[in-house]
């Protein structure tokens, strides 16, 4: 079997949560909509020749993972749910070498801005 040196991605785009997020303890009131999108990096090439589930990721399982840890309590910073998501993933998923984590929400004190994008990208030492 070949190994190569560079990872492949598996991207989940746009993981939709309700998540009580924000620096005004007035925003974090009541649940928001935000996205979550989640590049998992880890080599691909043998569940592909295998055409083995076993030998990737769970995408549903990621999926819950993430949407269960931006649900659990209430955050003030889009940074610290990314850094949480980021750690969790890393630790549960043990094929992964990196994994990015960008948090997308509607920011509450910037009417005419559409969106705010927080991404960490975080790699096992």
């Amino acid at each position: 079997m070949t190994h190569y040196n560079i990872m492949d991605r598996i991207w989940l785009y746009g993981i939709e949560c309700r998540a009580r997020l924000g620096v005004p303890a007035q925003e974090r009131r009541r649940p928001q909509r935000i996205l979550i999108d989640v590049g998992l990096e880890l080599e691909l090439a043998p569940a592909a020749a295998q055409d083995d589930f076993r030998l990737t990721v769970d995408y549903a399982g990621v999926e819950r993972t993430v949407r269960e840890l931006a649900q659990s309590r209430e955050r003030k910073l889009v940074e610290a749910l990314a850094e949480e998501v980021a750690a969790l993933l890393l630790g549960r998923e043990k094929r992964l070498s990196a994994v990015t984590v960008a948090v997308r929400k509607k920011p509450a004190a910037m009417p005419e801005t559409r969106e705010v994008v927080v991404e960490v990208r975080r790699q096992r030492r």
